[in-house]
C-alpha cells in the first residue's frame, strides 16, 4: 500500500498559508509587501487575479495563476530550505486554492505522485513512485489507491487487481519474482490474500517430489 505521508498534514497548512485575503488595492500590476511576505503580479479589484508570485517569510513560494485571491489554473509551489536549496512541492493545476486537475507532488520521504487530483486529494488515474523502488499505477480515490491498479514491489513482485482504501482488496493476480513464473490468483482483503490458487513448482506434486 502507499506509504503514509506525514507531509500531507503539512501541505494542508501550506495551502492555507498561501491563500490571499481581500485587500483594498486597485487593479493592474503591482508589487505588494505585507506582514510575512510579498506578492508581485496582477490584480483585479481588491485581490490577486491573473499571473503572480507570492512569497512567504517561511520560505514558501507560489508562482502561477490566481483568480480572485485564490490559486486557480496552473502553478508551482516551492519551498526554500535553510541551506538555500529550492525544493518543489507541487507542480500542476489548481482550482479554488486546492490541487485539482493534473499535477505532480513531491513528498519529503522521496515519493513522487503524478496524476489526477480533486479538491486537494489524489483522485482518478495516477502513478506513485515510492522511495524503496516500488511503483503503483492505477486508480485513486480520496487520496488512496482505490479501484483497478498494478503494484510493482521493490523485490520484483507484481500485483494486478483491485484496491480499496489503499490496500489490495478484491480479485487479483500476484506474480512472484522477477520472472513472474509463479502466478497466484485469488481474493485479497486489506492486503491479505484470503483464498488463492497457485500452480505447483516444476518437479513437485501434491505429495512432494516426483
Amino acid at each position: 500500500m502507499a506509504p503514509p505521508h506525514v507531509t500531507d498534514l503539512l501541505l494542508v497548512s501550506v495551502i492555507e498559508d498561501m491563500s490571499f485575503p481581500p485587500r483594498g488595492y486597485s487593479s493592474g500590476v503591482r508589487c505588494q509587501r505585507y506582514t510575512g511576505g510579498r506578492y508581485q503580479g496582477k490584480w483585479l479589484g481588491m485581490q490577486p487575479h491573473g499571473y503572480g508570485v507570492k512569497q512567504t517569510s517561511s520560505g514558501l513560494c507560489y508562482e502561477g495563476h490566481w483568480q480572485l485571491g485564490q490559486r486557480h489554473g496552473y502553478g508551482t509551489l516551492r519551498r526554500k530550505e535553510p541551506d538555500g536549496s529550492i525544493q518543489r512541492i507541487y507542480v500542476g493545476q489548481w482550482q479554488q486554492d486546492k490541487r485539482s486537475g493534473e499535477g505532480k507532488q513531491f513528498y519529503a520521504d522521496g515519493s513522487v505522485y503524478f496524476g489526477q487530483w480533486l479538491k486537494g486529494q489524489r483522485s482518478g488515474q495516477g502513478i506513485l513512485w515510492q522511495p524503496d523502488g516500488g511503483v503503483y499505477v492505477g486508480e485513486w480515490l480520496l487520496d488512496k489507491m482505490h479501484g483497478k491498479g498494478v503494484l510493482f514491489t521493490a523485490k520484483g513482485n507484481r500485483y494486478v487487481g483491485q484496491f480499496e482504501g489503499g490496500c489490495k482488496s478484491g480479485l487479483g493476480v500476484f506474480y512472484h519474482g522477477n520472472d513472474g513464473q509463479r502466478i497466484q490468483r485469488g481474493f485479497w482483503s486489506e492486503d491479505i490474500c484470503r483464498t488463492s490458487l497457485m500452480p505447483l513448482l516444476p518437479g513437485f506434486n501434491s505429495k512432494g517430489l516426483f
